[in-house]
């Protein structure tokens, strides 16, 4: 049965209730506006899903789990989220590991002296190259690249401007003509740290290791700036979080509202039509859903001129997406490597199968031919951190596979293949961590690109960053130079999800840069700037 028809008058009216989209509601309901949140699903969040799909009290977090930005993030203090919201976070000590085949490992940890001792063991002139790249870049990357991501992107002559000015601005210059795989065979020697390098980059960065232009992302992830924390209860917890702090501040929330049209009226977006009837009228309409989908589809009959169409047909969708096999177990991973490294076992996300650059080169070469790649995986125990999320003495895992969507070129035979491939992807895991077998494996759920598509719409094809993170999809070409500024090149909309700047992940930041767009065109001070106490 169909929602009733809504029929309103708001200022705002944001399509989808992803974190961009709630955190881009909250912040204009609390300075005053009229905010409707349009959601066509029945629960707010997005990506942000924490789901028992294999035995009640097992919380699996079904598509974001590392939440890098949580201590840059605005969002987390403008709304009171942890205070006022009750939005809980934790950061584990050791970040990364690498289980090699070999069974030696490499970890970072969230202080650099340890990873620097890490490193060590394998590389000795490693360890005092990663020590020299995080001194000279940390306070760099803490001044210049973090507050870029949440201000509008300048043009390239200006960024570039803005970095020649001091030497490891230049040098940043320098690093971002290159390719992540390129900068981290000039840093390092060894193939394992190298491969530690380039393993923070795909997830959740969403960056591919031969992608030109992106080296200066090497020294990005080598400063731990952007650090993972896993959200306590489950990612969803940030959903709720974010929902009360748009209700307490005045806004609504329509589940089960798809929209169908954003309408337009004398060359302006005016409302948006609701799939079964109804029409929301709004000042300002905020998409938060995908470049596609919104002007392919929502603006798909609007008229609009062929230039403002065109870069929508050519934009370029993510070139992997994630097949995924969540486990509840008896009792964590326990890996062979960790008899070298103790501290393996406690790592939030543990790479298998990557142990040097060629095993990237493998991975991207077999997704682009459509075949499903050899195992290089992305491993974690979520309830290592967060006991929550297991019944007790019980645990969560998963191993998150990069993988096509289109598996020899047809996206429907992931339904045939999802559990030959789990059992090839477990068994590679299996041979990395001996324990996971036996009666160790309650229960699993697999879940392919396809299944993404068919559940979140926003992610096209499975990629969860809404848009490729290559050089001409990024900075003011994302996702296309006139559509850059959280700005439509048709006034009354704008642009709020990961296909806009700075891309995807949970960043918060395009929510919160179209937040000052909408807000300062319809001259209301941006409480959060400064210039007026927010409503309370």
């Amino acid at each position: 049965m169909s929602p009733p028809p809504l029929r309103a008058e708001f200022d705002v009216v944001v399509i989808g209730a992803g974190h961009n989209g709630l955190i881009c509601a909250a912040y204009l309901a609390r300075a005053g506006l009229r905010v409707c949140v349009l959601e066509k699903r029945l629960e707010a969040g997005g990506g942000l899903t924490t789901e028992e799909v294999t035995r009640p009290g097992y919380y699996h977090n079904l598509h974001s789990v590392f939440h890098d930005a949580v201590e840059i993030m605005p969002a987390m203090t403008d709304l009171e989220l942890a205070e006022r919201h009750h939005v809980a976070y934790v950061r584990p000590p050791v970040q990364v590991g690498l289980a090699l085949s070999d069974d030696r490992a490499l970890c970072v940890h969230d202080e650099v002296a340890a990873s620097v001792a890490s490193i060590a063991r394998i590389s000795p002139d490693d360890a005092r190259a990663y020590q020299a790249v995080h001194d000279r870049y940390r306070e760099f990357v803490e001044a210049v690249v973090v507050p870029a991501l949440y201000s509008s992107p300048p043009p390239p002559s200006h960024a570039s401007a803005a970095l020649e000015g001091s030497p490891e601005g230049m040098e940043w210059l320098r690093l971002g003509r290159s390719s992540p795989a390129d900068v981290a065979a000039e840093l390092f020697q060894s193939d394992p740290v190298r491969a530690l390098a380039l393993f923070q980059l795909a997830i959740p960065r969403g960056v591919v290791s031969d992608y030109a232009g992106l080296g200066m992302l090497v020294p990005l992830v080598v400063t731990q700036v952007e650090r993972s924390h896993l959200c306590v209860g489950g990612s969803h917890a940030l959903a709720h979080g974010l929902w009360r702090a748009l209700l307490r501040a005045g806004g609504v929330v329509r589940g089960m509202h798809e929209a169908l049209r954003i309408r337009v009226e004398n060359g302006r977006a005016v409302g948006v039509d609701l799939r079964g009837g109804g029409t929301v009228h709004a000042r300002a309409v905020v998409s938060a859903v995908g470049f596609r989908q919104t002007v392919l589809g929502l603006l798909g009959d609007a008229g609009l001129p062929e230039a403002v169409v065109r870069p929508a047909r050519h934009f370029k969708l993510d070139e992997y997406s994630i097949f995924s096999v969540h486990l509840a177990l008896e009792e964590p991973p326990r890996y062979r490597a960790a008899r070298f490294a103790p501290e393996l076992d406690r790592a939030l996300k543990v790479g298998v199968g990557l142990d040097g650059p060629a095993d990237f080169t493998r991975l991207w070469t077999d997704i682009r031919a459509g075949r499903a790649p050899e195992p290089a995986m992305y491993c974690a125990a979520p309830s290592l951190h967060d006991p929550t999320q297991a019944p007790p003495g019980r645990h969560t895992a998963f191993l998150w596979q990069p993988a096509p969507y289109r598996l020899g070129g047809d996206h429907a035979r992931w339904d045939h293949e999802r559990e030959r491939y789990a059992d090839r992807l477990l068994e590679r895991w299996r041979a990395a961590a001996p324990n996971l077998g036996g009666g160790n494996i309650i229960a699993r759920f697999i879940q392919t690109p396809l299944d993404i598509e068919r559940k979140l719409s926003s992610m096209q094809e499975g990629g969860a960053f809404l848009g490729r993170a290559s050089l001409d999809q990024l900075d003011c070409f994302r996702p296309a130079p006139a559509w850059s500024q959280a700005r439509a090149p048709l006034p009354g909309l704008y642009l709020a999800s990961g296909a806009a700047h700075p891309g995807g992940g949970i960043l918060g930041a395009a929510g919160y840069i179209a937040a000052g767009a909408v807000a300062e065109t319809l001259s209301v001070p941006r409480w959060w700037l400064g210039e007026g106490a927010p409503a309370r």
